[in-house]
């Protein structure tokens, strides 16, 4: 928020900033989503709906999951406001006062946050590069105790990009069951995948929670709208605590969303994929020769994790001094963890190609000024 705060005021000002710090897709929304959102309002879908989420919403991400060989019956899935919304309503679902929540560092910052407003507390697993900043189930079988009652995985993960290698999925997701734990996935990102081998955590079991969002793949990161699918175990609680928790999602952007699943916006959104796949394949090269440490090649999303360890000594004083200098915004890794070392940071490609490589320019004099 700092960084933010410190790109207002420059371009209040008339600088010229390039925005790589905000986990925001710039591709805009689908035209036929926005002309089905359009229709829904004039027709009055203004009022409240079922707490799940209108019918043909969820039957048509059951059938998505479908087409990608899931059997996912739509009475296991919650339409929430926003994958925040998901993941609050998995928490809650899963964990009581006194519970610990297992979860890798780093992490997305708004996850303890989730667990702390439910009476939960975080147990952090300490992850580095060798793993691709994802826990472990030597990890897990050596740390978890009796009050930690539930594991989040990220897959693929922000800030990393670093999807969980599917052996390793496997193993924990029956560490689980076998250890009568509950299992949170948070599959934001999973549309977002550059490898036809990243696989969503369905594939493996049923017995997990899976957050889901239109906010990354489809670029509705306005409209609020997300979903959770939930195990069999859990469906009438989970839902109960959705109607207090939430009502529903906004009635017109689930009317809306049902062109997700038409040509025109899976067109849409599988350009913008394979766009962010250039560039990715743009950046890291580029970022490697100017000196930044990059742990592993993300497996998706639109993050680029890495170590500024041999240009500075304090990632969050590199990153104030960049966009001051330069103008261009990226995120400090403090952000995410607590035990990482201070030189991390994240970039989000979530600019055109020759915006980055208008930023990767500047961030060159800077390094070599």
């Amino acid at each position: 928020m700092e960084v933010v705060r410190i790109a207002e005021q420059l371009e209040s000002q008339g600088v010229d900033v390039i925005h790589l710090e905000v986990g925001e897709p710039d591709f805009p929304t689908s035209a036929s989503v926005i002309d089905r959102a359009c229709s829904a309002l004039r027709a009055g879908k203004t009022r409240y709906t079922d707490a799940r989420g209108i019918e043909p919403l969820r039957d048509a991400l059951s059938n998505w999951y479908a087409s990608k060989g899931l059997a996912v019956p739509s009475y296991r899935i919650q339409i929430t406001v926003g994958a925040s919304g998901g993941l609050l309503l998995a928490f809650a679902a899963t964990t009581n006062p006194g519970n610990r929540v297992l979860m890798a560092d780093p992490a997305y910052p708004c996850n303890p946050r989730f667990v702390e407003a439910v009476g939960g507390d975080t147990h952090w697993i300490k992850t580095d590069v060798a793993t691709n900043f994802q826990p472990t189930l030597s990890q897990l079988e050596e740390k978890a105790t009796e009050i930690d009652r539930t594991l989040i995985l990220a897959h693929p993960a922000n800030p990393t990009g670093q999807a969980v290698p599917h052996a390793e999925l496997k193993q924990m997701s029956e560490w689980c069951q076998r250890t009568n734990r509950h299992l949170i996935v948070d599959e934001i990102y999973q549309n977002l995948s550059f490898t036809d081998s990243l696989i969503s955590s369905l594939a493996i079991s049923e017995h997990q929670f899976v957050v889901g969002s239109f906010s990354k793949y489809f670029n509705m990161t306005g409209w609020r709208l997300g979903w959770l699918v939930i195990p069999e175990y859990a469906v009438k609680e989970t839902q109960r605590l959705a109607q207090h928790l939430f009502i529903c999602a906004p009635s017109f952007a689930q009317e809306a969303a049902l062109a997700c699943f038409e040509h025109d916006a899976l067109r849409d959104a599988e350009m913008h994929r394979l766009e962010l796949k250039k560039r990715r394949d743009l950046l890291i090269p580029r970022l490697e020769a100017m000196g930044f440490k990059i742990a592993a090649e993300p497996d998706g999303a639109f993050y680029i994790f890495v170590d500024v360890a041999d240009i500075a000594e304090d990632g969050q004083q590199f990153c104030a001094e960049l966009i001051c200098k330069t103008g261009v915004a990226v995120t400090p890794g403090i952000d995410f963890s607590n035990s990482l070392p201070p030189t991390w940071i994240r970039i989000a490609y979530t600019q055109p190609a020759d915006r980055l490589i208008e930023a990767l320019e500047r961030m060159a004099r800077f390094i070599h000024d």
